[in-house]
């Protein structure tokens, strides 16, 4: 996250549009919508889900919008809440609602950081998340029972402490595996096996309780060991979506974070976005070139 540039915010909005497109499209996921089928949400498909992008998109101008006439931070909520309903109302579902929270609040962040460093973002980012947490008080939420019942972090620990699973975990290994390995698809599936082994992911918990969560970590090591081996990775995942749909089991919160992940890369120029899906959600694209 190393630009000064004037067109920061947008670059970054434009970035989150493509980061859940991409997201989308990597395909195979267990349990979740891609190219090959819907995972475990057989009321979802890929068209459904790419309308749903679109809704992120217009939510991420509004946000832009909000923070360049420097509005309080009670009006980017209200947009975010305006934009769960438009998800509910249009897609009959909820969706992209926690990447809409985490790209709205990693935004809003970066535009209160005061400078464009990771530290100085995810600084602003604790900050922010610890002031909304502390005020907005109990939504009776599926997230918010399930963080209740089991006693996890979710993504209240997530944001309170600056998306330790995304900065700490997902980008390092990106790098990492893109430095040994020359391909973004196996990198990208590397981001997510340490996702599903770091995030508390209340989807999870709300299907599959404990037994799913620690089910959702075992795959995730294995999955990292079959890459750092240089084994067949797409064949694992596509068992492992066999199984999550007969156990009713997915991966949300892994999902949202895996969009965060391809944004920031998108951000910072060390991957490419689809032009051709990202122009269609956000006219912003070319601020990314």
């Amino acid at each position: 996250m190393n630009s000064s540039s004037p067109s920061g915010l947008e670059r970054l909005a434009a970035a989150l549009a493509a980061g859940a497109m991409m997201e989308l499209r990597l395909t195979p996921k267990p349990g979740l919508v891609d190219l090959l089928d819907n995972g475990s949400h057989p009321d979802l498909s890929f068209p459904v889900m790419e309308r749903s992008v679109g809704i992120v998109a217009r939510y991420l101008e509004e946000i832009v919008a909000s923070l360049r006439a420097e509005e309080a931070f009670d009006r980017q909520k209200e947009i975010a809440l305006r934009s769960e309903r438009r998800l509910y109302a249009e897609i009959g579902t909820n969706t992209h609602k926690g990447y809409i929270f985490l790209a709205g609040m990693l935004l809003i962040a970066r535009h209160h950081a005061g400078a464009s460093g990771e530290s100085a973002v995810r600084k602003s980012l604790s900050a922010i998340s610890r002031t909304f947490f502390s005020t907005a008080g109990e939504r009776d939420t599926h997230g918010e029972r399930v963080r209740r019942q089991f006693h996890g972090g979710g993504i209240v620990r997530e944001a309170i402490e600056a998306y330790p699973s995304l900065f700490d975990g997902a980008l390092p290994v990106f790098r990492q595996v893109m430095e040994q390995r020359k391909c973004v698809t196996t990198a990208s599936f590397a981001m997510m096996a340490r996702l599903m082994q770091t995030i508390d992911d209340t989807t999870t918990l709300h299907r599959g309780g404990m037994e799913g969560l620690e089910r959702v970590r075992r795959d995730g090591r294995a999955l990292e060991r079959i890459i750092a081996e240089g084994g067949d990775c797409a064949a694992f995942l596509e068992r492992l979506n066999q199984d999550y749909k007969r156990l009713n089991l997915t991966i949300g919160g892994v999902a949202d974070m895996l969009g965060i992940a391809f944004a920031c890369l998108i951000f910072g120029r060390e991957i490419d976005p689809d032009a051709r899906d990202a122009e269609k959600y956000l006219p912003l694209l070319s601020a990314i070139a």
